[in-house]
């Protein structure tokens, strides 16, 4: 397995999460990440915006559905897949997180501070820490064994 394809971003979401289930019923969320940079052009620094779109199915697709937000900050860890319609000639891509690889950073995001009361906000951050756990967990990953050649 070539790391080639691995990539990290960290940013904010553009936008509301949307979810969605694929033919077989996997469920899936998709949401817009705001990657902040600087770079110099001669002595002149100038700032831009990208705008990273980011797919993840099954469990990480329904924690994300819960717990994110539009400005929510992330950091997440994955792999770039391209695709193309030939019917409609359009082509794009998306990161695709590694498994357990959206970290949620920051103070946990309401999305309504008028319907939210404080007691319902509580149980809501003790669900979120309870689910934290499952974000640390790195997925394993398997390398070839050195052997010392037989001389």
């Amino acid at each position: 397995m070539s790391l080639a394809n691995e990539h990290r971003i960290h940013g904010n979401l553009a936008r509301d999460v949307q979810g969605g289930k694929t033919r077989s019923g996997v469920v899936t969320a998709f949401y817009v990440v705001a990657v902040g940079h600087q770079y110099r052009d001669g002595d002149t620094l100038h700032t831009s915006t990208d705008f990273i779109p980011v797919t993840t199915y099954g469990k990480q697709a329904e924690s994300d559905l819960k717990f994110l937000a539009k400005g929510k900050e992330v950091l997440i860890r994955g792999r770039i897949r391209t695709w193309y319609d030939a019917a409609k000639k359009k082509s794009g891509f998306c990161l695709e997180p590694d498994l357990g690889c959206v970290r949620y950073i920051g103070a946990p995001v309401t999305r309504n501070d008028d319907t939210a009361p404080p007691e319902e906000l509580d149980a809501w951050v003790q669900e979120y820490a309870a689910a934290a756990h499952q974000f640390d967990v790195a997925p394993p990953v398997t390398r070839p064994t050195r052997s010392a050649a037989n001389v």
